[in-house]
């Protein structure tokens, strides 16, 4: 299966599988497919970090995320050499769980910089309930929007860095713009509070990481064409 759906220059993410470290903390290596080597073994590029390479440690086993041209796959590798060829360092990769596809779309995370207002919500506001509700009271109370950037976002959620201290389990209004080929695209999104954490050296900055509420599917599917279209865009200016 992995000859058949794996091709050269596809983009790899390796997810360290330290049990240890909590799923939001994990590790996230970003590659490419260098070589397809048969059903069992890869070679792919080692990761690089702000222009430095990262090395990956012999024996050490990854799960191996492929962006494939028919979608995104999983399956789990362990790095057994490593290499340099044509002036490319290269980890040699074995195989050693089955190649599945995962149904990942609305949970796939875009690394950007997008310009977002943060709203609080208040007690008032949570009892109109539903998200239209509460953007008709906004209409007539104007509400204050802290400034805050979306650092990644999927279909379900978001990270950002703002100054708003707020605590886990709030609700907030994102409003915030994309830029797509067919055009701009605003959005105001109903999110609660997962996570919160102060910034190290950033004196009352946090970093918000939310889930959408209430979204409908017309507008996560906005928004993971927008997620994917970045993508691609990004992988086009990688390949040059």
């Amino acid at each position: 299966m992995v000859t058949n759906v794996i091709r050269v220059g596809d983009k790899i993410d390796l997810v360290s599988t330290n049990v240890s470290e909590g799923e939001e903390d994990r590790k996230v290596y970003k590659s490419q497919v260098y070589d397809v080597a048969g059903e069992e073994q890869l070679k792919i590029t080692m990761p690089q970090e702000k222009g430095r390479l990262l090395l990956l440690h012999l024996d050490t086993v990854y799960r191996l995320q492929f962006y494939a041209e028919t979608g995104l796959y999983e399956c789990k590798g362990k790095v057994v050499d490593r290499y340099k060829t044509d002036n490319v360092y290269v980890v040699v990769v074995d195989i050693i769980s089955a190649l599945k596809k995962i149904q990942r779309r609305e949970f796939y995370r875009l690394n950007c910089l997008l310009e977002t207002g943060v709203h609080i919500l208040k007690e008032e506001e949570l009892i109109a309930g539903d998200l239209h509700h509460i953007l008709k009271m906004q209409e007539l109370s104007r509400p204050v929007y802290e400034e805050g950037i979306i650092v990644d976002i999927s279909g379900g959620g978001a990270r950002i860095v703002a100054d708003c201290e707020v605590e886990e389990g709030i609700y907030v209004i994102l409003k915030f713009q994309t830029e797509m080929r067919t055009g701009s695209q605003e959005y105001e999104l109903l999110a609660r509070v997962v996570t919160r954490r102060s910034l190290e050296n950033r004196k009352k900055k946090y970093e918000l990481r939310v889930e959408f509420e209430q979204i409908s599917n017309k507008v996560r599917e906005s928004l993971i064409k927008y997620i994917f279209e970045e993508e691609r865009k990004n992988r086009k200016n990688e390949k040059g």
